[in-house]
């Protein structure tokens, strides 16, 4: 018990420091081990979630913070139009991806959509320092009521973010909880029809587990818990 304690707390301050590193040498979050594989977490929520819509229904779909994204592409194979925006350059030109560079909170989106898609995404935008994003106050609710204005009446809001104890880590990402003003928004203007909640355990794997064990967990720069959300449109 005591050498695992020890392998435990050796392999924390390992993870740390290759996070610092990473950004110094590399200028990514490449080395940061604790969240490897959040995202994949992310991505197999959206891609259920749209799955199981209704194609005749459901057909515009807009990717926000897409750059570098596996989900984009795969969301068009699944046979969705998708228009695709991120403040970076397309790493790709891909068939049947409309992909635009800019701020989502500054470019005029002059089309309406069946479903908004924000992975990992939201906590990142308006804190300035990263991924070349400016600071903007309270800009991850300007977010989402730009969101709120894009979806069609009966559209439906993917949402995944952070979770646990609410925090600003700057200029990495924001974490959140159902107290956060960001959910009360979403609570508010859309009605809630699934959510799950993962986070680390002892071995750094990611596990399901409960809104109560999600929110308790407290945030650093290279660990939190998991929210996933699916909204739909309060217009319908």
């Amino acid at each position: 018990m005591v050498e695992l304690k020890l392998k435990q707390k050796l392999l924390k301050i390992i993870r740390k420091y290759a996070v610092k590193l990473g950004r110094v040498f590399l200028e990514s979050d490449t080395l940061s081990y604790p969240l490897t594989g959040d995202r994949c977490i992310g991505y197999a929520f959206v891609i259920k979630n749209l799955v199981n819509l209704d194609k005749n229904k459901y057909k515009k779909v807009l990717d926000i913070g897409c750059f570098a994204s596996p989900l984009t592409t795969i969301i068009k194979e699944l046979g969705f139009t998708v228009d695709g925006i991120d403040l970076l350059p397309s790493p790709y030109v891909y068939e049947g991806v409309n992909y635009l560079q800019g701020d989502f909170l500054s470019t005029d989106l002059k089309d309406f959509y069946d479903v908004v898609v924000l992975c990992s995404t939201i906590e990142h935008i308006g804190l300035g320092g990263r991924y070349g994003s400016k600071d903007v106050r309270e800009g991850d609710i300007k977010a989402l009521e730009k969101v709120k204005t894009l979806l069609k009446p009966h559209g439906v809001l993917i949402l995944t973010i952070p979770y646990g104890e609410e925090k600003v880590i700057r200029p990495l990402h924001r974490v959140y909880n159902k107290n956060s003003k960001l959910l009360k928004f979403a609570f508010e203007n859309f009605k809630l029809l699934s959510e799950e909640f993962y986070k680390n355990n002892e071995e750094n794997i990611w596990i399901k587990c409960t809104e109560e064990e999600a929110s308790k967990v407290k945030p650093s720069e290279d660990n939190y818990a998991l929210g996933l959300f699916l909204f739909k449109n309060k217009g319908d």
